[in-house]
């Protein structure tokens, strides 16, 4: 397992005075000036599609993810791309990786922990093995992506921590049990250390997406980018700059997530069942 964030010590610099006008700062800094952007699980998905988001708009990208080809290929595309080959779940990888690209950025403005796995299945909440792989990734990945950056941060007296969570960790859903745990434990994670950053000038938004076809939910391996993912990206990028603390999409889904959340227990078990019923039935007719 990685490692964990210490607290925050109280630091008598990070009072009150003055938060305000430093998040205005550097809100317009965001839509205004080149940012050092770092993304990790940036070779495909969303991730891809934020890297080249920001590359297009002239913005220095450290893209992190495990596949060396992938990332080569994304920065020979675009010149202010800088690969950074790193396993997120080796914490001493993640952050050598991360003060590297702060280093020679000359600093760290925004941090994409957006690494993620993720299979819809109703073993995966009961099989240890592939549990472990989705809290190794979506979890500590996390964890030790946040912690890399906001070490950097603070030193900084700024910068903007981003998780790419899911509307599955919302509230409870059936064939998602490890994964929705995984993404509901990056949304307390995050708004926790809004509270304790925000007074040192570090902001925190948590991205809740809802299905996204990206090569991670289909499995292909054909498209690195869909058309929705790259949708996706640009919806959350523009979130980020406005200094969004929480972003929802599609707003559909969001709303039924919500609503979901507040249905008794008792009732979503029981359209679970029918759910699970009609599929062994239709199964076994062979449609």
């Amino acid at each position: 397992m990685g490692r964990f964030c210490s607290p925050v010590p109280f630091d008598p610099l990070c009072s009150d005075q003055g938060i305000h006008l430093r998040m205005q700062q550097q809100q317009q800094q965001q839509t205004s000036q080149p940012l050092r952007v770092l993304i990790t699980g940036a070779s495909s998905g969303i991730g891809r599609g934020l890297a080249q988001w920001y590359a297009h708009r002239g913005h220095t990208v450290g893209a992190l993810a495990r596949r060396q080809d992938l990332l080569e290929e994304l920065a020979a595309a675009h010149s202010n791309v800088v690969p950074l080959i790193a396993d997120v779940c080796d914490a001493e990888q993640t952050e050598q990786a991360v003060s590297r690209f702060a280093l020679e950025a000359g600093g760290l403005d925004v941090a994409y922990a957006n690494a993620g796995v993720g299979q819809r299945t109703r073993e995966e909440g009961w099989d240890a093995d592939r549990a472990e792989l989705i809290a190794q990734v979506n979890v500590v990945g996390a964890t030790n992506t946040i912690c890399a950056a906001t070490s950097i941060m603070l030193e900084q007296g700024r910068g903007h921590l981003v998780g790419i969570s899911s509307l599955a960790g919302h509230c409870p859903l059936p064939d998602a049990a490890a994964y929705g745990a995984s993404k509901a434990w990056l949304v307390f994670y995050l708004r926790s250390l809004a509270m304790d950053l925000g007074p040192c000038g570090i902001r925190c938004t948590v991205v809740m997406p809802g299905y996204v076809s990206t090569q991670m939910v289909d499995g292909t391996g054909v498209e690195l980018l869909t058309p929705q993912a790259r949708r996706a990206a640009d919806r959350i990028a523009q979130g980020v700059a406005r200094g969004q603390e929480t972003i929802r999409f599609p707003r559909r889904v969001s709303l039924l997530t919500r609503l979901a959340g507040l249905t008794p227990a008792s009732l979503r078990a029981s359209m679970q069942r029918r759910r699970l019923h009609k599929r062994a039935t239709s199964r076994s007719q062979g449609r």
